[in-house]
């Protein structure tokens, strides 16, 4: 059900992505002939994207995998007016970039196969939660060193700029497409799903969320918030067996709000740049982004290094990206509260489901046994 709940969700959020981003068209509503860029984005085909998500899934080299991704690549032949692009010569290559999918599949096969082990895990899952907890210092460390790094990533930025009321109006178009989209996304088509589903009121939840909300917007992590989330989510009586399952995951696989400031991001910059998309390549974008979202770290402005890794795999030039990353902080605020809206949306829709399923069982079980009872006598 948490599958099922989180892959809909997601899917929602990248189509309402596309249909703002293609209808505000943010990077192009002003007139940018001077920051379109010579840098062409690479050749590539929407199946080839697709299907180096099934390659990149069973990594050969899970160290590898760390650093480098397949990649598909058409090799482009002397004439390019004579020849089809779908007869190009097909060649692959390793780029720089993690292989989440790859990691992220490798994962769920050794937490499948540890919990085969019963009792006898212990001193595995014991070495995992020790790595895990020194790895989240490190990346707190490198966090908070971030900003230090884009202060002097920006001024580049700005020195190449021909025109500054130019870049900061589309930077507000930007930041506008962002909020509308997380708005319908949290406020209207997320409560409208449960509502449908469990016909009780969704603002009730929103409204115990305070403290959740709060440390979200202090934090800007996921991960952070999960206790207080459980915590919040106790009080309105949801089964706490399903709290405990639905939270954590959601913090790592449930990633709404950065699913959606990928894809606004990336066709932002495409759009930005003066690069000419096909509408089935905008959709391979938004499939890549949505992947992706599955391995992005519930952490503080995790998902622009998701945002870098998207526009690479599409040969698209990243130095834009600065620009984002100025205005990352303030925004991840927010898409981190999204994602604490979806998570207690799951774990309310669950509970009211298996709720619903328990009473039945326990019904046809009392009734079976009322029949062995009548049986006997």
């Amino acid at each position: 059900m948490a599958l099922c709940y989180y892959s809909v969700t997601t899917s929602i959020g990248i189509i309402l992505s596309v249909i703002l981003t293609q209808s505000i068209r943010p990077g192009k509503l002003l007139n940018n002939e001077n920051l379109t860029s010579d840098l062409a984005s690479k050749h590539f085909m929407t199946i080839d994207t697709l299907l180096d998500l099934l390659r990149n899934l069973i990594s050969d080299n899970l160290i590898k995998a760390c650093f480098m991704q397949y990649q598909t690549v058409l090799k482009e032949p002397e004439n390019t007016t004579k020849v089809p692009i779908n007869q190009w010569a097909i060649t692959h290559q390793d780029i720089p970039g993690t292989d989440v999918i790859g990691l992220v599949f490798f994962s769920l096969l050794l937490g499948l196969a540890a919990g085969k082990l019963g009792e006898k895990n212990r001193p595995l899952l014991n070495v995992i939660d020790s790595f895990s907890q020194v790895m989240m210092n490190i990346m707190n460390w490198i966090i908070m060193i971030a900003p230090i790094g884009t202060f002097f990533l920006i001024p580049g930025r700005i020195l190449e700029m021909t025109d500054f009321s130019l870049i900061f109006k589309q930077l507000g178009a930007y930041i506008l497409t962002v909020f509308i989209g997380l708005i319908l996304q949290g406020f209207l088509i997320l409560p409208i799903l449960y509502f449908l589903l469990t016909r009780r009121s969704p603002y009730k939840i929103i409204m115990k969320l305070g403290p959740a909300f709060a440390t979200a917007f202090g934090t800007s992590s996921s991960t952070a918030t999960v206790p207080v989330t459980i915590k919040c989510l106790q009080e309105l009586g949801i089964d706490p067996k399903v709290l405990k399952f639905v939270v954590p995951i959601g913090a790592t696989i449930n990633m709404d709000g950065i699913a959606l400031y990928e894809t606004v991001g990336a066709i932002f910059i495409i759009q930005m740049r003066g690069l000419n998309f096909s509408l089935f390549k905008i959709i391979a974008i938004s499939i890549t982004c949505t992947i992706s979202c599955i391995g992005a770290a519930g952490l503080p402005s995790g998902g622009y290094m998701m945002l870098i890794m998207v526009l690479n795999s599409i040969g698209v030039p990243v130095d834009d990206i600065a620009l984002i990353i100025a205005i990352d902080c303030f925004v991840d605020r927010f898409r981190t509260t999204i994602n604490i809206i979806s998570d207690a949306f799951a774990s309310g829709i669950i509970s009211y489901l298996l709720k619903n399923k328990y009473k039945q069982y326990s019904n046809t079980m009392s009734a079976k046994t009322q029949s062995l009872t009548d049986g006997v006598k």
